[in-house]
């Protein structure tokens, strides 16, 4: 037997023939992508199920050949850029680099005053030690050795976005949470977190006993949370996917239902969901949807709301209390359950039970967690622990509902979206 190992040096994973079989596979499976990409059959557009099958391939060559020990050095090398991105955001240094040209480090220093410090025995720019962290992962690229310039990464963060506003969200509220979990779990017992009130985010922000929104709103990061979920506007979550709502026009149409409302947006924000769905279906009267939500943000809404909902009816409600409007054909509440423990969430569901007709239809818009789940939906699952949430999958759902007198009717899904549209009605009686 010789010394070298009979895997890769220093590898707990598979023999060095089995690995090389399946890069050979990958190598096939990547080289037909590159050739669909180039006649036009594979699409690479944000969202599309093909680009994340060259993602999965990317990974899956990486995973196969990367040793135990690296998996921390990964981790590292995300946090630390991440950190850097936020203090650029907040100091303004992106949109201090000019779109087309480059800038030196020092001249960039002074712009957003950044101090000096010594590097090396070399006077370096503070800002050239962060900006070292966000050269790796192309966010920006450095010219020589003291000049910078944008690539097209790093352009998206000019400007307030929904993507800056997730950063920022993401940094101040979510990941100081994570970093609380031990001491959390130590304190109050190894149990899943399900208080609204005394969450893993309101004891480690130091403000028991208040709610998530409450919290955001005394931090000030409210504002980066409500931009952040603006890009939920997007193809990665429906509004009704291939769920056809025209049969609840049609029944609001007919006489005796004239009084009754045809679409209820539960805790729908600034009413970007029931918007999408009137410029989408025909015949459904502005006047007959409604959007609810707690006094602040239907304030919001109401001041900011376009001409396609304008003529809409806005609810100041808390959907933990009685549902104010009854009988309507359809109650939608989206992306919300996941804030929330299953007793809480078991309340809310009671509480649009009550006020449904045997022919009302309630849809939940959720991501409906596989066994064992994606690697994003573990991650959302983990960030929901800090909150009191969680993600949940079909049985899950099928669990809350059940409690609550509903019954799960069907699951509307669709290739490479995330979200489902999940159909329920009052269970018979």
């Amino acid at each position: 037997m010789t010394s070298e190992s009979p895997r890769l040096h220093g590898s707990t994973g598979p023999p060095p023939s089995r690995v090389a079989d399946h890069l050979d596979g990958l190598s096939v499976q990547l080289s037909r992508m590159a050739a669909d990409i180039r006649d036009g059959s594979l699409s690479l557009g944000a969202g599309s199920q093909e680009r994340h099958k060259v993602l999965r391939a990317a990974k899956e060559v990486i995973e196969l050949i990367r040793q135990p020990h690296e998996i921390f050095a990964e981790w590292l090398s995300v946090l630390t850029p991440m950190a850097a991105t936020r203090l650029f955001i907040e100091w303004r240094v992106f949109e201090n680099i000019p779109v087309d040209d480059t800038i030196s480090y020092a001249h960039l220093a002074s712009k957003v005053d950044v101090q000096q410090s010594i590097l090396n025995a070399n006077l370096i720019p503070r800002v050239v030690r962060l900006a070292w962290n966000l050269l790796p992962a192309g966010i920006l690229k450095q010219v020589g050795e003291d000049r910078i310039t944008h690539t097209p990464k790093s352009q998206l963060y000019m400007t307030r976005n929904p993507i800056t506003g997730m950063i920022c969200h993401m940094f101040d509220n979510s990941i100081p949470s994570l970093m609380y979990l031990p001491k959390f779990f130590e304190t109050y017992g190894r149990r899943e977190p399900t208080d609204r009130l005394n969450t893993v985010s309101a004891i480690s922000h130091g403000l028991p006993g208040k709610t998530v929104w409450e919290i955001m709103t005394e931090t000030g990061t409210m504002a980066n949370f409500a931009l952040a979920m603006s890009v939920e506007k997007g193809a990665s979550w429906p509004n009704l996917g291939s769920y056809d709502i025209d049969w609840a026009v049609k029944s609001g149409a007919m006489e005796e239902n004239k009084d009754r409302a045809i679409l209820v947006d539960v805790g729908g924000g600034k009413g970007h969901a029931v918007e999408a769905i009137l410029e989408v279906t025909p015949g459904l009267d502005p006047a007959r949807c409604v959007l609810e939500d707690i006094p602040e943000i239907i304030d919001t809404a109401k001041a900011s709301a376009g001409p396609v909902i304008a003529g809409i009816q806005f609810v100041a409600t808390d959907f933990h209390a009685e549902q104010p409007v009854k009988g309507a054909f359809v109650y939608y509440i989206r992306r919300c359950l996941h804030d929330y423990g299953d007793d809480d969430c078991v309340n809310i569901l009671t509480r649009l039970a009550d006020a449904m007709k045997s022919d009302t239809r309630l849809l939940i818009v959720e991501a409906v967690q596989n066994n064992p789940p994606s690697t994003f939906a573990a991650a959302m699952d983990m960030l929901m622990i800090s909150i009191g949430g969680k993600e949940r999958t079909l049985e899950g759902f099928r669990s809350i509902t059940s409690r609550a007198g509903l019954e799960i009717l069907e699951v509307y899904t669709q290739p490479g979206v995330e979200g489902a549209v999940i159909e329920c009605a009052k269970k018979s009686t």
